[in-house]
């Protein structure tokens, strides 16, 4: 049974999203929320939303956040508030500015993936995609529940009875405590909210580099699975131009994804050992039945240790699927083709030689060495904070 080969890309409605995935169409929901929806048209209301939301949630809560590295008692304090706080808001400004300042950049590369060549031709080639998309949902749907589980796990605070505020102290002269709740729960509400509007601004762009990339894998499945169903030299003239120009769309794609992504996540790769040692080094040290929000800490290390293993994994997998091209090429049957075909299968394989790789700035690898390095480097700060810490008891 064949599908019949049609192109859906939205050419009439530029931002059509209703055709994506759910975790596609939540980060759409995010954009608008956070005022980063950079489409056409926009209202004069959204205009003046988007004004008001970025003045107040997001510049006075960084700077403020930002003042308090001047209040840090300790050097210890200081050290941990930089590598726990200032590295993930340096990380999530960029992401910001991607998605606004690139937005339709941003959408081009979406439109491909619901374009004619990303779509499957037989029921084998739709099972593909199927188990494709499944393993995309698969990774981002626990990594969405738990952030906002690690952001919702800050109330906490509220059972415990000396007034913390549960990200940093507060800077501006406002008096808060037993002798004044209401302003107490007032800042409490506004630092619980800026962190929520920090977190979906992370996932979002998590969320999206990820489908990016879970698509290019599927694709790569697609194009592995045409070249080994080829089984004549009458074949191979029919597909090969076909195969090989939905092979350079990919390659394309890839350099596409790794130029946008570069700055943040080259920014998120060099931070995240540091926050998740810091995340772990926090938790163990309040960690006892008394100290509630110790399960804030282990969330919030969860969380990052998804956001750090998310485009290692879909960047591994594009890697590696890239590279069993070659077998799939292999396996089609070149030994009955004419001597022509497979000659060209012989220099097809050698420019194969190079799977697709993604790197942040040429710097750092989207794979699961890069994780798992990441987190050996996590667990040996870790290791030398706890041992200092002893020291000192």
């Amino acid at each position: 049974m064949q599908y019949e080969k049609q192109d859906t890309t939205p050419s009439d409605d530029k931002y059509r999203w209703g055709d994506y995935i759910r975790p596609v169409r939540l980060t759409v929901w995010t954009w608008k929320i956070c005022g980063l929806y950079n489409g056409e048209p926009q209202t004069q209301l959204y205009r003046a939303y988007r004004a008001v939301f970025t003045a107040i949630l997001m510049v006075v809560y960084l700077f403020t956040l930002s003042l308090n590295i001047f209040v840090m008692q300790t050097f210890e304090q200081l050290v941990l508030y930089i590598m726990y706080i200032v590295f993930t808001e340096i990380v999530m400004a960029l992401k910001a500015l991607i998605t606004y300042y690139k937005f339709d950049q941003l959408c081009d590369l979406y439109r491909k993936t619901l374009g004619s060549d990303f779509k499957p031709l037989d029921t084998e080639e739709e099972a593909l995609h199927r188990k494709g998309v499944g393993e995309i949902n698969y990774y981002v749907y626990p990594y969405i529940i738990t952030t906002n589980l690690a952001v919702t796990s800050s109330l906490l605070y509220l059972l415990q009875e000396d007034y913390r505020l549960p990200y940093f102290p507060w800077l501006l002269g406002i008096e808060y405590g037993p002798a004044k709740p209401l302003n107490y729960r007032l800042l409490f509400g506004y630092q619980v909210i800026g962190m929520y509007f920090h977190m979906l601004i992370n996932v979002a762009i998590d969320v999206q580099l990820s489908y990016l990339l879970g698509m290019i894998s599927i694709q790569l499945d697609l194009i592995g699975k045409r070249f080994r169903s080829l089984h004549t030299s009458e074949q191979f003239r029919e597909s090969f131009v076909t195969l090989m120009n939905q092979y350079q769309k990919v390659q394309r794609m890839t350099a596409e994804i790794e130029q946008l992504f570069s700055p943040a996540y080259f920014a998120q790769f060099g931070a995240s050992g540091l926050v998740i040692c810091a995340s772990a080094f926090k938790a163990s040290s309040m960690f006892n039945l008394y100290e509630l929000t110790a399960i804030q800490n282990l969330l919030y290390m969860l969380s990052m240790m998804f956001q750090m293993f998310l485009p290692c994994r879909f960047g591994n997998e594009v890697t590696r699927k890239s590279h069993l091209l070659r077998t799939s090429i292999y396996s089609s049957r070149w030994y009955e083709m004419g001597l022509h075909e497979r000659k060209t299968l012989r220099m097809l394989l050698q420019r194969m030689n190079k799977p697709l790789t993604l790197k942040a700035y040429y710097f750092f690898n989207y794979n699961l060495q890069a994780y798992t390095t990441t987190l050996n480097m996590a667990y040996s700060l870790y290791a030398l904070l706890q041992r200092n810490a002893l020291k000192k008891t």
